[in-house]
């Protein structure tokens, strides 16, 4: 086939597949009896949810995808992790769209650079190359993710323990159990400390205690020693129980934690190098004796 003429035709292939993709994004048309029921109203401006218009496409697309294909099998949405690192659904999915959109395409681009150097690759095997690369990118946002989300949970767990330490001090200068919880949060002006304040705000407001609320922080940032504290807390709240001590205990076997985790990932970090290490001594070892080696066997 002339070159030409099968760039032409992948062009066109991958063509008609953005137009169908971004068709399929698309909302569908309204239903028959909304619509009939908005003609028979005063008319009115639109009113779009707070933020949807003014959100980047790719975020709109991944929200839409979401919308689509989340209850299908094997589908899961990591709704904790996304919580953790403050992420929407669709910024998870736009990303997902995009990786999946780049491995789709790839193969193609490359076929049709060595086409135009005069050699012919088929394009069902283009094809085929293409949906397993996109198929396998879909998931790196996934992989991303839970890394950034381990590192915000190392961090949450930390400021954890420090807020720990601030609600021993406050509870041994004879503070009640709400104020145990509210001025130490005060106090810290970091990402886990202001979704601590916004909790303890929402809890006061709702006439809910401040443990509650601190609860409701375990639970959207999979931080379980927060859920410790609320646990503390509460017991002095409702029986009165002497608990400085064992914030005290609870926060020092949180740096032990802290400590047997850094230790193990910074082994971990060693022993990844020694593949690396290994590969290149052996390179070296190679291109030092090879001249040598085929000196003997040359004489």
């Amino acid at each position: 086939m002339n070159p030409l003429a099968l760039a032409l035709l992948i062009g066109a292939a991958m063509g008609g597949g953005v137009f169908l993709l971004v068709r399929e994004l698309f909302p569908a048309g309204p239903a028959l009896g909304p619509a009939l029921e908005r003609l028979h109203q005063t008319a009115t401006a639109p009113v779009s949810p707070e933020g949807e218009d003014k959100a980047p496409v790719l975020t709109r697309a991944g929200d839409t995808v979401a919308a689509r294909i989340r209850h299908w099998p094997g589908i899961t949405i990591p709704v904790k992790n996304l919580n953790l690192v403050g992420e929407s659904v669709g910024e998870l999915f736009g990303a997902k769209l995009l990786h999946f959109a780049v491995g789709l395409l790839l193969p193609s681009l490359f076929t049709l650079i060595v086409a135009m150097a005069g050699i012919q690759l088929p394009v069902v095997l283009s094809g085929l190359v293409g949906l397993l690369t996109g198929a396998a990118m879909w998931f790196l946002p996934d992989a991303q993710l839970a890394k950034r989300a381990a590192r915000a949970r190392a961090e949450a767990t930390q400021a954890i323990m420090a807020y720990a330490e601030l609600a021993a001090m406050e509870r041994v200068s004879s503070a009640g159990a709400q104020d145990t919880l509210e001025r130490p949060a005060e106090v810290g002006d970091g990402w886990v400390f202001q979704r601590i304040q916004a909790a303890l705000l929402r809890a006061r407001l709702d006439r809910a205690p401040a443990w509650e609320a601190l609860r409701q922080i375990s639970e959207e940032l999979d931080v379980p020693a927060a859920a410790d504290i609320a646990d503390i807390v509460s017991s002095a709240g409702t029986d009165g129980a002497a608990i400085y001590a064992t914030l005290r205990s609870r926060a020092e076997s949180l740096a032990d934690e802290q400590a047997a985790s850094e230790q193990a990932r910074a082994n971990a970090g060693s022993e990844s190098l020694v593949v690396p290490v290994t590969l290149l001594s052996m390179v070296l070892l190679v291109f030092f004796g090879f001249p040598a080696v085929a000196r003997i066997f040359s004489v």
